[in-house]
């Protein structure tokens, strides 16, 4: 999503008002920056990595680097922002953050925070800032203006999330269940794909987690891990020099066939005439 800025003026700092404004803009996609969105008005849908997330009014969702996006989408009526930083500029700032790992893995699984009217108006007011910052190029000290409204921006969002963790700590058992298998599927669906292995992890039964996450996701275990590797073949697809075999490989299938079988099942074609569509395009 975020890979088409490098022709803009300051690639490592951007802000746009609406999807439209991101030129290229392809789905799926590997976020390489980290992105901030704010929702004053109307709704942003899209899912993120394989959980679908909605941004409704006073919203604030925080991405960071390595999240793949899809499905991506804003009402007629959206009115907010984008916020984009590239990953090394991030690297420029973060070392004075340590403090935030506490949270990382309390807003990767509830990125969306809702905002009070004073905390929209202060996120609406480093928005502007940055905004007529980006404009002043090739003003004295610019970049490091820029890196220190970034940092504000960093510190205000922490506040806001900090603000909410202890009030979010409290979920159900099922949503806990969801939580965790998400973040399983992340760190394995390359190499297992076998509802048994999650579930074994998870210390449920197949039947058990598939019902579960069948009930507040709509999704099976299996659709849910299928999923998974179709986003990460399309994408490897569209963005990669390698070759089908390649790939297969790549995800762990026995051989080239198989992974193409798979591939065609769950999509209606195969990897081949799928890249060969987008090379069309």
């Amino acid at each position: 999503m975020i890979s088409s800025l490098h022709d803009r003026p300051y690639e490592t700092i951007n802000v746009f008002r609406s999807l439209a404004e991101i030129r290229n803009v392809e789905f799926p996609s590997r976020l390489d920056h980290m992105l901030l969105a704010v929702c004053k008005k109307g709704e942003i849908s899209a899912v993120v990595d394989v959980a679908p997330r909605h941004l409704g009014p006073s919203s604030l969702m925080v991405l960071k680097p390595g999240h793949i996006i899809s499905q991506c989408k804003e009402s007629q009526d959206f009115d907010g922002f984008f916020i984009v930083v590239h990953e090394d500029k991030l690297n420029e700032i973060l070392p004075s953050l340590h403090f935030v790992a506490p949270y990382t893995l309390h807003y990767n699984s509830n990125p969306i925070i809702e905002m009070t009217e004073e905390e929209l108006e202060s996120q609406w007011l480093i928005y502007e800032m940055l905004q007529k910052q980006i404009q002043l190029e090739g003003r004295p000290f610019n970049q490091m203006t820029l890196g220190a409204i970034c940092e504000l921006l960093f510190y205000n969002t922490l506040s806001i999330y900090a603000s909410r963790a202890e009030t979010y700590n409290h979920h159900s058992r099922r949503e806990e269940l969801l939580a965790n298998f998400i973040d399983l599927i992340e760190k394995h669906f390359k190499s297992e794909r076998a509802v048994n292995f999650y579930a074994d992890k998870l210390f449920v039964t197949p039947k058990h987690l598939s019902a579960v996450l069948k009930e507040i996701s709509g999704k099976t275990a299996g659709e849910w891990i299928d999923h998974r590797v179709i986003l990460e073949a399309k994408l490897m697809l569209r963005s990669t020099g390698m070759n089908i075999q390649e790939i297969s490989l790549a995800l762990n299938f026995s051989n080239q066939s198989f992974f193409g079988k798979y591939f065609k099942h769950l999509t209606g074609m195969s990897p081949r005439d799928y890249r060969n569509k987008l090379s069309e395009n």
